[in-house]
């Protein structure tokens, strides 16, 4: 233990003799009187920081950051997260005197000699962020692990909504930059949400900035209905997507609305629109390929079985003039429904449906199909029995 209090001691007057002598005037037995990590840091390293920065000496700074930091470990819980936020903002205050990536490679270490719960690498990680997205260096900070422990954070380093919200925000700007569309898309939804519960912050501003992400989010959910259903029900109550109403993009929120309830004859009333169509055509949405969805959503709703082509035609909601073999071509091709078309009797068999989403209905019908089976093998049980007994 000796010898490691007196390495530890031999580290900080060595640090004291490095910062007297860059600081330009003799100080070195003044800072050598500096008692423990923590003094040194703040009145030696802080203070002299600037005058090394001026000496353009990348060397001189590197070996006085390299001993900061190992002074740094030797600080523990509060007093630590004091002094390395303390380093940080010395350095970021004299960032126009260093190169963007030296200064984010310093920071990035100082953010990793935090505690893993230590509530101060939330503002080591907003510094980052930000340096990250404007050094255009995003896919550098932002990799798996920080996406996947996202919610893990809230709780580690002890944030309220509105920091969370600050978070989420930092996190879709970094994924933005770095074109991950698909994480994009998880975090906007969270971050959506976070602000619906945000009391602290200027929620009206904070919903205008998010306008454009959240029509994108909403184009892109109608664009593959099937995969986003939960995310569509999620969303629709939003304030976020709300605030669409009354605006010249409220028919995008009617759509949704009717994405979310599979209300076929609501969109093909919307759909007589012009001025609705017109909307749809600026914002790249296709009519066509609007029906034919929720031609699928209506097949899904039937009863496995047979049907005549009457049937299907009023299910489908095939017009005049349309083809009812096309319109049965679409479901196959969507692979949600496994259809059979017998021309000869003129019916049509649909053998298997893809449920969007799972509700009370789909659990019934799922309940009577297996009742079926229930009853179609105990009739053949019986069959074999009484074949036995002849």
């Amino acid at each position: 233990m000796a010898y490691v209090n007196l390495v530890e001691e031999d580290q900080l007057a060595e640090f004291a003799t490095l910062l007297g002598e860059l600081g330009g005037e003799n100080k070195v037995e003044e800072l050598k009187k500096l008692e423990g990590p923590g003094a040194l840091i703040e009145k030696g390293f802080v203070p002299t920081l600037p005058k090394i920065l001026e000496s353009k000496k990348k060397s001189a700074l590197d070996a006085a950051v390299v001993m900061c930091f190992a002074a740094l470990t030797k600080l523990e819980g509060t007093e630590k997260d004091k002094h390395v936020l303390m380093v940080k903002d010395a350095l970021v205050a004299r960032e126009k005197d260093m190169e963007s990536m030296h200064l984010l490679a310093m920071l990035t270490t100082l953010f990793n000699l935090l505690d893993a719960n230590s509530k101060a690498r939330f503002s080591m990680f907003m510094v980052l962020a930000e340096r990250a997205i404007s050094g255009e260096v995003a896919p550098w900070l932002l990799d798996k692990q920080i996406l996947a422990n996202v919610e893990s954070f809230r709780t580690s380093w002890g944030l309220g909504v509105h920091d969370y919200s600050k978070l989420l925000l930092a996190l879709l700007n970094l994924c933005q930059a770095a074109d991950k569309k698909r994480e994009f898309g998880d975090l906007l939804l969270k971050y959506l949400e976070t602000l619906d519960q945000d009391k602290d912050s200027d929620v009206k501003e904070a919903l205008k900035k998010a306008k454009d992400w959240t029509i994108q989010a909403v184009l892109s959910f109608i664009r593959a209905p099937f995969d986003a259903a939960r995310r569509m029900r999620q969303m629709v109550a939003l304030q976020a997507v709300q605030q669409l109403k009354g605006t010249e993009d409220e028919p995008l929120l009617k759509l949704l609305s009717f994405y979310v309830d599979e209300d076929f004859k609501g969109y093909l009333k919307f759909g007589e629109s012009k001025a609705n169509l017109d909307y749809m055509a600026k914002r790249h949405i296709s009519h066509d390929l609007n029906i034919r969805h929720f031609r699928v959503f209506a097949a899904c709703k039937l009863p496995l079985g047979e049907y005549t082509y009457g049937v299907i035609e009023k299910a489908l909601e095939v017009g005049e003039g349309e083809d009812i073999e096309s319109a049965i071509i679409d479901l196959v091709q969507s692979k949600r429904v496994d259809v059979k078309i017998d021309q000869a009797q003129g019916l049509i068999h649909i053998r298997h449906t893809a449920q969007r989403d799972f509700k009370d209905a789909q659990w019934q019908e799922l309940g009577q199909q297996l009742s079926n089976w229930k009853e179609g093998v105990k009739s053949v049980l019986e069959q074999m029995h009484k074949a036995r007994q002849m």
